[in-house]
Parts: structure tokens; sequence; C-alpha cells
């Protein structure tokens, strides 16, 4: 098992343990991820993970064009990309207004994805919703991206501790690029994260560090 998939299967049962512990008053509170109430963040990752099952069910590209680190071009934050996004997770949670069935559907995809890693090797090739080729492990790095960073944001949202798991977090802040940063300035993990993907205010002395690293950009 790769340190990708490692950190894919630790995140997402971490969030889905979460998930499962929601009363139906939180998942109608409001994300930083705005106008994203928690139901429809939690369609949004729902469907980030999806992809990786729906991917791989489809003939493998010839090459791959991107890896994960070329993943969140500028097409991703359009407009239009941006409020398709937006209405394809409120158009999900309207039509599960039972947040059972959003946990569920969360969980159904964490083991459905698992189960399709499984069975293929980290080299493996898949098409991404925009048409691009990647290597496995590559696609799967920007979903525990999504995994991790979201997770951020719900758990802003709903007041809770972050929970991001050691493995996925080490992944995320080095795909950030502050994971040199973060040792300079005193950062925990927690602090690397929100700061590092903007979630989180920066004092002066940070921003002239960080300023010397090219960040990555995530919305």
């Amino acid at each position: 098992m790769t340190d990708v998939v490692r950190a894919f299967e630790e995140e997402s049962l971490a969030c889905a343990r979460v998930l499962a512990e929601l009363t139906p008053p939180e998942f109608a509170r409001p994300t930083p991820c705005p106008p994203w109430t928690v139901a429809e963040l939690i369609a949004h990752v729902t469907a980030a993970i999806a992809r990786v099952p729906d991917g791989l069910a489809a003939p493998a590209p010839s090459r791959a064009d991107l890896d994960a680190s070329g993943y969140y071009h500028p097409r991703i934050f359009d407009s239009t990309a941006n409020a398709d996004r937006v209405a394809a997770a409120q158009r999900a949670a309207a039509a599960q207004p039972d947040p059972a069935d959003l946990v569920a559907a969360f969980d159904h995809q964490r083991r459905r994805s698992m189960d399709g890693i499984a069975h293929q090797p980290p080299d493996r090739l898949i098409v991404t919703r925009w048409g691009d080729g990647m290597a496995l492990d590559e696609f799967l790095l920007t979903r525990v991206v999504e995994l991790v960073l979201h997770g951020l944001d719900l758990a802003a949202a709903l007041d809770r501790p972050i929970w991001a798991t050691s493995t996925a977090a080490a992944l995320v802040t080095g795909f950030l690029g502050v994971d040199t940063a973060a040792t300079r300035l005193g950062w925990d993990q927690p602090t690397a994260l929100a700061k590092g993907s903007g979630r989180a205010p920066l004092t002066p002395d940070e921003q002239t560090e960080l300023a010397r690293i090219p960040l990555r950009p995530f919305g």
C-alpha cells in the first residue's frame, strides 16, 4: 500500500466517522465555502471521491497529461466551473434530504473507491472529469487534498477540532509546498494546513516566509 492509498483510506474513514456522529441540525449549518451548507459540502466531497471508481471503470487513456501538481489548473477555478460545482453539490444534497442518506452515500463511495484501488497498480492511468490523463496515485493525491482541506472547512462549520490524519496531513502540507516553511515558523500540522491553504490569516512575518515559495492553488 502506497502512502497515498493509506492516506486516502485513513482520511476518508476519519471523515466518515465524524459524519456518522452529526445531528440533523448540523447538516444545515453554513460553511466557509459559501453558499454551501454542511450537507452540500458533504455532497461535493462525496462526488469528488466517487470520481476514483468512476474513472477506473472507464478505459485507461493512452498517456498521462498531468501530475497532481498540475491538476488544479486555471479552468478548474473559472466562473463557469465554479458555478457548475456549486450547483451540482446543491442538487445532490437536495436529492438526499435525509442526512442519513448523505452519510451513507459518502461511506458507500469511500468503500467503492478502496475496492477499486485494491485491484489496480499505482501507475494505472485514469481520466479526470476535465479529460486529462493521470496516474492513479497522482489523481488519488488530489482526492486526499479534497478530503483534508474540505475536512478543515467542515470542522470549522461544525465547531470541531481538525481531524486530519497524520499521513494525509503530511502529504497535503507537502503538496501545498508549506512543509519547510511550517518547520521554520513552528507551525503544527493543523496550522500549516489552514494557513498554507488560505483558510487562516497570516501574520506579516508569515506572509514574508510564504512569499518565498510558490504556493499551489486550491479552492
